[in-house]
Formats: C-alpha cells, structure tokens, sequence
C-alpha cells in the first residue's frame, strides 16, 4: 500500500511540476485559427488560406509581398494568421517571468529568401498592421526559414531586433540549413530573459540544438509592459504567423501546430515533442491528473 500511495503522490507532484510550466497557447489549425488552451483565436487574413490534414496551408503562389496588406489593404494573394495583440509579452510575463517558447510543426511549400514564418514586433512606420522594416531602432522577433545572404548564409534564422544596435539572431555557418522544402519539421525557438537583459534566443530543430546560443538584441525588455529609454518593449501589436515585419515576401508553408510557452523549454522538451510530433502534448494535464487519482484510488482501496 505505502509504495502505490508513494507512486501515486509522485506522480501527482510531477504532472503538477510540469503542468506549471505552462502551455499559455495551442493551434492545432483543424478547420479554424482558434487557440484551444486560451482565448487569443487567430484572425486569417487574405484569400489563399485552406485548411487541409489537420493544418493550415499559406499559399503565396504569386509571390506576394507582406507590405502587400499594409493600410488595410488585402491583396488577391497570399496569407497569414493575425493574432491579438501582446501574445508574446503576455506569454513573457507570465510563469518564468521574462522567458517565452514559439514551438510549430512546418511543412515548406517553397522557400523564399527573408519570408518570416512567425513575427511579433512592430515595423519601422509605428503602424499596427504594416510591414515597414526595422532598422536597428524598431523592436520585434522573427523565424525565417531561409536567410537571403547567398554565399554566406540560406539559412534558417531566428532574429531578435531592439533598439541602437543591430539584429542579435541565432543561425548556422554555410549555406543549405534552411527549411525543407516538402518535409515536415519542428522548431522552437527560445527567448530567456529570466535571468535579467538581454537574455538568451536557443533554437531546436528537429529535436536537437540548432547553432550556437546568441544573447537577444540590445535594450529590447520582451516582458515589459513600460521601459525607460533606450531599453524598449516589444511592443508587439503585430503578431504573425507568415508574414514579416518588413516588405519580403509572405510565407508559402503548411502549419500543423503552433505553441506558445510561458517559460524556457529545454533541450529534454525538444525532444520529447519532436518524438510525439503535433496533436500531442506533454503532459496532458486532465490525464496526468486522472492517472495520478486512479493511483491514490488504488492504495485507499488497498488500504480498507
């Protein structure tokens, strides 16, 4: 009895353990942009979205720019998911205070130098809504699937930008390490300002490290709701996924699932959920918590 008892107890402390690191937003994209874990439903804007297989397809087949939806404008193609505003800060403000995980399962329809899979900032004009650059004084996060610097890079990037100081990213020397074309793969892609600025941007592809750790850009606070200058917020009333901050063009991919984490997923995080693939997440809650129930059950029972 005093070892099921004990089995129970753990289990319970564990699922509680790691329920705690939470998992603030899911799109599983089965037919809508609705978050199942929270309230933040994505928006779909344009005309070339489809649902099919349980993902989103963003269909850019004309190459659409992503100032093409500036001032409202909506262009005969292309597409992305609106999401509302300060999903990032929120999600960094939360749990680990100053630490959010962007996590997604993206399949490449065509890779196109600059297209940013997910962004969350504001561009350059202060616009909600336009996607007018950055420079080094407009702050946002971006994931772009294949860099356009030729001989020197195509490579998948996850960049950071603030404020008096250039982009800080995390990608890998040479050429041919952005996404696959027509193969599915898994990235998260890590901002850690838990431990104080600038923090830490880590990225796991396919359930390993992806290059070398890189601090985020300066005087960028991603939890911050107000800042004193020149350390700025994120400001992020621009979230998106498949469409940039600036002009380039917007993505042409398929998504299964995008999570959003309130605290630092872990090299063990991203292997697990490499292994289990989208529509699975550890732990469920409701199960962990009816298993670790049907335990303690188990030892009362035992126990009379």
């Amino acid at each position: 009895m005093k070892r099921q008892l004990l089995a129970g107890t753990c289990l319970l402390a564990l699922c509680a353990t790691s329920a705690s690191g939470a998992l603030v937003h899911r799109y599983t994209f089965d037919g809508n942009a609705n978050d199942s874990v929270g309230t933040a439903n994505g928006v779909v804007m344009g005309n070339t979205a489809t649902y099919a297989g349980g993902q989103i397809v963003l269909s850019n087949p004309t190459n659409t720019g992503s100032g093409a939806f500036n001032n409202g404008n909506v262009p005969v193609s292309g597409s992305y998911v609106d999401f509302p505003n300060f999903l990032i800060r929120d999600a960094a403000a939360a749990d680990q205070y100053g630490a959010v995980s962007v996590e997604m399962w993206v399949t490449m329809n065509t890779n196109r130098d600059w297209s940013a899979l997910f962004a969350a900032g504001i561009s350059s004009s202060g616009i909600e809504g336009n996607s007018d650059g950055g420079n080094d004084n407009f702050p946002y996060l971006q994931i772009i699937p294949r860099t356009g610097d030729g001989g020197a890079g195509n490579d998948l990037r996850v960049t950071s930008n603030g404020v008096a100081g250039p982009e800080s990213f995390v990608d890998a020397p040479g050429d041919s390490t952005d996404l696959q074309v027509g193969v599915q793969e898994h990235l998260i892609a890590v901002f850690d300002q838990s431990g104080g600025l600038p923090g830490t941007i880590t990225v796991f592809r396919n359930g390993v490290q992806y290059g070398d750790p890189a601090p985020i850009a300066n005087n960028l606070n991603i939890a911050a709701n107000a800042t004193a200058f020149p350390v700025t917020t994120l400001a992020d009333v621009n979230v998106w996924l498949g469409r940039s901050m600036w002009p380039d063009s917007l993505i042409d991919a398929s998504v299964a699932e995008l999570r959003i984490y309130s605290h630092a997923l872990t090299l063990q995080d991203a292997q697990n959920n490499n292994t289990l693939g989208p529509n699975t997440v550890v732990p469920e809650p409701a199960s962990c918590a009816l298993a670790a129930l049907g335990l303690v059950g188990l030892a009362w029972t035992r126990r009379r």
